[in-house]
């Protein structure tokens, strides 16, 4: 089985350590579960961005990520409430 890796961007990082223990377990064990598959149940597109990006509930909160460079790899940028989640995202203009 080949496994994905899952690489974590700094505010991502600072993001979790931020968590209460029991979100920050949960999210923890859903990093682990995307090593295996990134794209499961709870894996979402987000539509109309510059680049492709998905986001995974868990609880309350939000994981987002990107495709990383390399085939077998994905980058999460953020973990927050959802509430918060998708503010100051990128979208493409319309021309």
């Amino acid at each position: 089985m080949v496994r994905t890796r899952v690489i974590q961007s700094p505010e991502a990082a600072l993001q979790l350590a931020s968590l209460a223990p029991q979100p920050k377990r949960e999210v923890r064990a859903r990093l682990r579960e995307m090593t295996r598959d990134p794209y499961g149940p709870s894996t979402k597109p987000l539509d109309d961005m510059d680049e492709p990006t998905f986001r995974v509930r868990v609880d309350g909160y939000r994981i987002l990520f990107r495709p990383g460079p390399g085939v077998c790899e994905i980058t999460v940028f953020r973990i927050r409430p959802r509430e918060t989640a998708y503010e100051g995202l990128e979208r493409p203009e319309d021309d």
